[in-house]
């Protein structure tokens, strides 16, 4: 576009209400939790991992039968208050300021559940009738970045089937699994599997091929499942493949505590 030459009816978009395009065959009812998924689209608040609170729906808007990006809806920011969970997941009022996890679209709880649930948004108050969750989507986003552990050990060469280990220092999930390779390869691809303890990590298997490698050339791995963590379990890495070049790598584990 060009500089202006003449006045421009410029659209407002209003602080605390956002328009969001809706994920393919969602129904978000009104007055329901809604969540943002990994593709950026607009879900109702349920037990899952990858998403994160965005806010209150506005209105009932219902794409069962279309595809992502077809509907938007209006979703506001702000402190509203939503059923809490029960038992052990109960929020109480000391739990004030910290993040509070989504079990449906109208219950959240203290917990991620063992790490089964997303967060919704900071709490405010609680009460008999409920839990008042702050809905802030930039504030949630910094904290979910900040919620990181990261945690390397050094494989010393990448031939063979040797086992190079390290202790995860917190509970979590490990969510991004990095290798960096210190030399070329020259014969064959090489493959780091992880685990946790004698459970292999499902996705969790970086593969440094050797066609075209060099000093630096960094792989990765995004762990699906059995990858959740407590403080103290020990993480290791078993070297395989084909490669018979001596070359060392680094490996880093991204632990997420939120």
């Amino acid at each position: 576009m060009t500089a202006l030459t003449k006045d421009r009816n410029t659209p407002r978009a209003s602080g605390d209400i956002k328009s969001m395009l809706l994920a393919a065959s969602a129904l978000i009812f009104a007055g329901g939790i809604v969540m943002r998924n990994a593709s950026g689209y607009a879900v109702k608040g349920q037990t899952a991992l990858g998403l994160r609170g965005a806010g209150v729906a506005m209105l009932r808007v219902d794409n069962s039968d279309g595809s992502a990006g077809d509907l938007r809806i209006d979703v506001r920011e702000g402190c509203f208050r939503f059923a809490n969970s029960a038992s052990t997941d109960e929020i109480t009022i000391a739990d004030i300021g910290n993040l509070a996890y989504v079990v449906d679209d109208q219950t959240v709880a203290k917990t991620s559940g063992g790490f089964t649930r997303s967060p919704a948004g900071f709490i405010r108050d609680v009460d008999d009738q409920g839990v008042v969750i702050e809905f802030c989507e930039d504030d949630l986003g910094a904290a979910i970045k900040n919620g990181k552990t990261y945690v390397s050990t050094r494989v010393a060469t990448l031939v063979g089937s040797n086992v190079y280990r390290v202790v995860a220092p917190v509970a979590g999930r490990i969510t991004k699994i990095w290798s960096v390779i210190e030399g070329a390869l020259t014969t064959g691809d090489a493959t780091l599997t992880a685990k946790i303890g004698a459970t292999a990590v499902t996705d969790g298997v970086i593969t440094v091929t050797q066609a075209g490698s060099a000093a630096g050339d960094v792989d990765s791995a995004t762990p699906s499942a059995a990858n959740v963590v407590a403080a103290g379990d020990g993480l290791s890495v078993t070297v395989g493949g084909t490669n018979a070049t001596a070359s060392a790598a680094v490996v880093t584990f991204e632990i997420s505590t939120i």
